[in-house]
């Protein structure tokens, strides 16, 4: 018979599990306030960055292709923060999930139309351009040698410990590199693929084991999930029919706040 396994035995993956559900529901909780106080207030984002201590950050030169890094070139962000609504209204953005568990918005406070500038306006954006191109192009091709290399033979080329990638967890490598390697086919392993970062260079994954999904562990995280998307959306709609049935509109902005600010 096997052998039970005593109170002792199970408390580190109890306490382990009970953190994680702790944790899943503040994170519940923040994203609920955060999404319905950047609705509900939204000619502003300092409210909302004071309340939960959060980071805001300013760009005086957002353009609606993707930057080389950073939260502000996620697609997500960028197709809301230039859909015509926010640059005509200068509201805040919806909530936006960029990541797992993670949420960010935005808000355009003076939008400039695209327009052609002249030279000596953009003469040092075009140099820093012109080496990030060049740079990008120079990864890619060093990239692509590396990647034959550990084709040819995996020990040739050292590569960084492993990590675990999936859908959940998809903050230890860049966002472009998940969606290739959870396609990639894993017939014959180790696979090795290459994925373009644009400005940002090249990665090179190497698949070398998969690792069957725990039903029973991540039951719990879906619905958690379903539960806090269910709360995010029911905030915004709930205030939506109280403002038809009440016939009510927000027209006067409060004043002496600092935003993002998109060009």
């Amino acid at each position: 018979l096997p052998k039970l396994r005593g109170f002792e035995d199970l408390r580190p993956s109890m306490e382990a599990d009970l953190k994680t559900q702790q944790a899943q529901y503040k994170y519940a909780e923040a994203a609920e306030l955060f999404t319905n106080m950047v609705y509900e207030q939204s000619d502003s984002l300092k409210s909302v960055a004071d309340k939960l201590k959060l980071e805001m950050k300013t760009d005086t030169l957002l353009r609606s292709e993707p930057k080389a890094n950073g939260v502000l070139s996620h697609p997500k962000f960028l197709d809301a923060i230039f859909s015509p609504d926010s640059i005509a209204k200068k509201h805040n953005t919806e909530a936006i999930e960029i990541a797992p568990y993670q949420l960010m918005a935005g808000r355009v406070v003076v939008h400039h139309p695209a327009r052609k500038l002249p030279l000596a306006e953009v003469q040092d954006q075009v140099q820093k351009r012109v080496a990030q191109q060049q740079a990008a192009a120079l990864a890619q091709k060093e990239g692509e040698k590396t990647l034959a290399l550990l084709k040819k033979d995996g020990k040739l080329v050292a590569m960084p410990a492993s990590v675990l990638v999936s859908r959940q967890q998809s903050n230890t490598v860049p966002y472009q590199v998940v969606p290739i390697v959870l396609r990639a086919d894993i017939s014959t392993l180790p696979a090795t693929l290459g994925v373009s970062l644009g400005n940002q260079g090249y990665a090179i994954a190497r698949i070398i084991r998969v690792v069957p999904q725990d039903r029973r562990a991540t039951a719990q995280q879906d619905r958690d999930q379903y539960l806090a998307a269910w709360r995010l959306a029911e905030g915004p709609a709930y205030y939506d029919v109280l403002k038809q049935v009440m016939k009510a509109k927000i027209s006067v902005p409060k004043p002496g706040m600092q935003d993002i600010t998109a060009r």
